[in-house]
């Protein structure tokens, strides 16, 4: 029987207790009300309850029940008040008994009808009532009481109470009245002896797990014997003597073969008893001892488990220490003798703090430990979290750690464990994060403060530039206007040349300009529909070939469209001025494709191309790779399209070939999507 069915057991003897004091209590409630109506007897010749003795019945079943209620103080006083005034009544009652005198306490409820009783006696309290009223509430009021160790006074007066009220039931089983009565006073009323009798059990009852009782209800061989044997005898012997009185009264036997047939009867059914006993022990036997060798398994397995864990923790890379409430060392592992440079035989039964905390910190350390091991439920910063602190080695080092104390075990018994890493690499790590950190912060401000500086070079060069620009092709165009007739053949080439010249540096001055400010503009991210904006750009470009661009599936991006606008721009301007030798047969395709986390596009057309020699050239800024007198441009849109892209985290890449076209793929990252990116299965448009 394991710990689970014992308090099964348990809890099934204090219902047993709770429903005997609630029937007594309806008992005594029914006599109560009985003598109320006039009909205080139960139908037959018996005498009736007295009403004392019922209402001192309610009380011990209050008292009973209010008992059952263990680890309540309130409810122990209430308990033992009700008993102990039930056995102030009983004491007076007997009292009276000895001394000749009563009290009347027994004959203060319904006088009148306790006047004239069974056999001419008045209906008073039986002397033997009163004894087992009185043994039952000294037994309720020392329910809990021990002496002598282990020894239960209330297990002795509910015995007691038991066999005064066993006596007289036996009295009217076997028909001897004089069982149930002392002398010539009242006899004891058979329910009251019934009520005396399941009491005493139930006192018995209420306390399962002590005394008499726990040697009935516990798991060993002599529980498992009592239980089987108690209830067979006592019913045995109470059948076969009143099947002996019976014979011996109707004439079926004398007395001498009376003793023989119950002697013989006893003999027979006791020994199936015996034998029954003995095999219930045997079994029980056998369970103890497989209950005991799955014990010794369970304690062979908690022996390799308890070696796993110690290997575990030998092994672990950080350092495991354990302490006991008072911050001696009991466990110590290889890592520890690694990190401190103490061996585990020299720190077991040291103070931790003598060992590796800081001189500094000892006091608080120590502080911490006492604080903790006098609390239920110990709290501190510390416990159950990572803290970083700093540690001694044997050598006088300090070095930081990283450590997580957790606490086992209840107040009287408790451990604290804990795990420790070094953390000098990271902390190290950290320092040069943050000066690095430092440096960054002020090549940053460095940087910014040259671009403000390279911005207003910029605009100066820019305007220092422009004048003389505006100078030398207003006084060319005026020279031209002026000596239009005077000026022919290559003095006139010149003076174009000049014009030409200076409109083309102010191209180039512009472009520069362009592609400066696009480190300094912020991006504005939105939903762009390519498609609309490619239309609206090729509505430039009307007169020169736009209706030649052929568009095709083109999702929409998440871009500046300021700047995404201008790549479009460059691009199809490029795609339109290389492409224009074909004439009619120029043909441009623009279409796009969303894959993974990234839209991609491209733009081909069947122009010029390129060599591939030379396509490292091709996004630098004023690398040209056609002659100005073949195409017109300054060499910047390119390197514009490059650096506009590579703000938005995207990417671009050309191919092309001599005589038959070129092809531009550039690609935006799609910042609504978290998918992965392109897979190689994926091949760009």
């Amino acid at each position: 029987m394991n710990g689970t069915q014992d308090q099964q057991q348990g809890i099934g003897f204090r219902r047993y207790a709770a429903v005997v004091a609630l029937f007594v209590i309806g008992l005594g409630l029914l006599v109560l009300l009985g003598w109320t109506i006039g009909k205080p007897g139960t139908g037959t010749d018996f005498v009736a309850m007295n009403p004392m003795t019922a209402t001192l019945l309610i009380l011990l079943g209050a008292s009973l029940l209010t008992s059952l209620q263990p680890g309540s103080p309130r409810r122990a006083r209430q308990s033992r008040a009700l008993a102990a005034l039930v056995v102030l009544i009983a004491a007076s009652k007997l009292v009276g008994v000895l001394v000749g005198w009563q009290a009347g306490l027994d004959t203060w409820m319904f006088a009148a009808q306790l006047a004239d009783g069974a056999g001419g006696h008045a209906n008073r309290m039986a002397p033997n009532s009163a004894f087992a009223l009185l043994f039952l509430g000294l037994s309720l009021f020392f329910i809990d009481a021990t002496i002598l160790e282990d020894q239960r006074p209330g297990e002795y007066l509910a015995a007691a109470a038991s066999l005064i009220a066993l006596l007289a039931l036996f009295g009217y089983a076997y028909g001897v009245g004089s069982m149930a009565a002392i002398g010539d006073y009242i006899p004891m009323a058979w329910h009251s002896a019934a009520a005396f009798l399941l009491l005493a059990s139930a006192v018995l009852s209420a306390r399962p797990q002590a005394g008499w009782m726990q040697v009935l209800t516990g798991t060993g061989t002599g529980g498992a014997m009592a239980r089987l044997m108690l209830p067979g005898l006592i019913l045995l012997v109470t059948v076969l003597g009143w099947l002996r009185f019976e014979g011996e009264k109707r004439g079926l036997f004398v007395s001498g073969v009376g003793v023989a047939y119950f002697t013989l009867t006893i003999m027979v059914f006791g020994s199936i008893l015996t034998l029954r006993a003995a095999r219930v022990l045997n079994r029980t036997a056998a369970r103890q001892l497989a209950s005991e060798q799955a014990r010794a398994r369970a304690f062979d397995d908690l022996k390799r488990s308890d070696a796993r864990a110690r290997s575990i923790v030998d092994t672990a890379y950080d350092a495991f220490i354990s302490i006991d409430s008072a911050g001696l060392i009991i466990d110590w592992n290889h890592a520890a003798e690694r990190m401190f440079g103490w061996t585990r035989s020299e720190t077991i039964g040291k103070r931790v703090s003598d060992l590796i905390v800081p001189p500094g910190q000892r006091a608080a350390h120590e502080q911490g430990v006492r604080r903790c091991a006098d609390l239920d439920e110990p709290r501190s910063d510390f416990l159950d979290r990572r803290v970083e602190l700093t540690a001694l080695r044997r050598d006088g080092g300090v070095f930081p750690i990283q450590m997580t104390i957790w606490p086992l075990g209840n107040v009287s018994s408790r451990t604290y464990n804990a795990f420790i890493a070094d953390i000098s690499d990271r902390v190290q790590s950290e320092k040069n994060i943050r000066l690095l950190h430092a440096e960054l912060v002020a090549n940053s401000l460095q940087l910014e403060q040259s671009n403000q500086e390279l911005e207003a070079f910029s605009y100066s060069i820019s305007h220092d530039l422009r004048a003389p620009l505006r100078h030398i092709d207003g006084y060319a165009r005026m020279l031209h206007e002026d000596a239009a007739d005077t000026l022919t053949g290559e003095p006139r080439r010149y003076l174009d040349e000049i014009s030409e010249s200076a409109r083309r540096m102010g191209a180039l001055i512009d472009d520069l300009l362009d592609f400066s400010r696009l480190g300094r503009k912020p991006l504005q991210r939105s939903e762009v529909d390519v498609r609309a904006m490619i239309r609206e750009v090729l509505g430039k470009f009307e007169e020169t070939g736009a209706s030649r661009v052929h568009l095709g599936d083109l999702p929409d991006a998440q871009a500046d469209p300021v700047l995404l606008r201008q790549v479009w721009v460059n691009l199809i301007s490029n795609a339109l001025k290389y492409s224009s030798p074909r004439g009619p047969a120029a043909r441009i395709e623009i279409s796009g494709k969303r894959m993974g986390a990234a839209v991609h596009y491209r733009i081909h057309d069947n122009g010029v191309g390129f060599d591939m020699r030379y396509a490292d050239k091709l996004f630098g800024v004023f690398q040209r790779l056609h002659a100005d007198e073949e195409f017109e441009g300054t060499g910047v849109g390119l390197a514009i399209v490059k650096r506009i892209l590579g703000r938005h985290g995207g990417t671009i890449t050309a191919e092309a070939e001599v005589g038959v076209g070129a092809t531009f793929r550039f690609a935006l990252p799609d910042v609504k999507t978290i998918a992965p990116t392109t897979s190689r299965e994926e091949t760009p448009p």
